[in-house]
């Protein structure tokens, strides 16, 4: 039903995504998440279905909208990643290519950001609202460190103990 609320005439993910933003988003007033939502190129995937190859060149970000994403290096799966999660968030900061392959778990949406349109985006906006955007990516890359820190604990107490895999 439209009633004329342009809310409801978006996508059901984005209604979502706007009442509940993903961390890197975290502490933005909501005029400022839909802005940046609304920079977003919905793409769609299948299940199986690559989202980027390891050895890509970075020049875009993803924001897992609907559905779950695979990520993969040497064949071995180091993470299934949700909806409100992002893929290659330090795009703006960083010009190397991709350290891992991602794969659509299931059927997902996925929202992608151009580099130059996000920082078009926030060149236009008070240099607080970057400054939050970069301490929450800075959030984001040291729980990744944790839980990376975390599985190699596990392993090598594995290893140390010699029990059998």
């Amino acid at each position: 039903m439209n009633d004329g609320n342009p809310l409801n005439m978006m996508p059901a993910y984005k209604r979502n995504l706007l009442k509940d933003p993903p961390h890197l988003l975290k502490n933005f007033h909501y005029e400022d998440v839909l802005g940046f939502l609304e920079l977003g190129r919905e793409e769609k995937f299948q299940k199986g279905e690559t989202v980027v190859n390891e050895n890509d060149r970075v020049s875009s970000a993803y924001l897992i909208a609907e559905g779950k994403v695979g990520v993969w290096r040497d064949g071995i799966q180091l993470a299934v990643l949700e909806e409100g999660s992002f893929i290659g968030e330090t795009f703006l900061f960083s010009k190397q290519n991709r350290m891992a392959k991602v794969i659509s778990e299931n059927q997902s949406v996925l929202l992608s950001f151009e580099r130059y349109d996000v920082l078009s985006f926030f060149r236009k906006k008070p240099e607080k609202l970057f400054n939050i955007f970069t301490k929450n990516i800075i959030e984001i890359q040291q729980k990744k460190i944790n839980n990376m820190n975390s599985q190699l604990l596990n392993l090598k107490r594995r290893l140390l103990s010699g029990d059998n895999w």
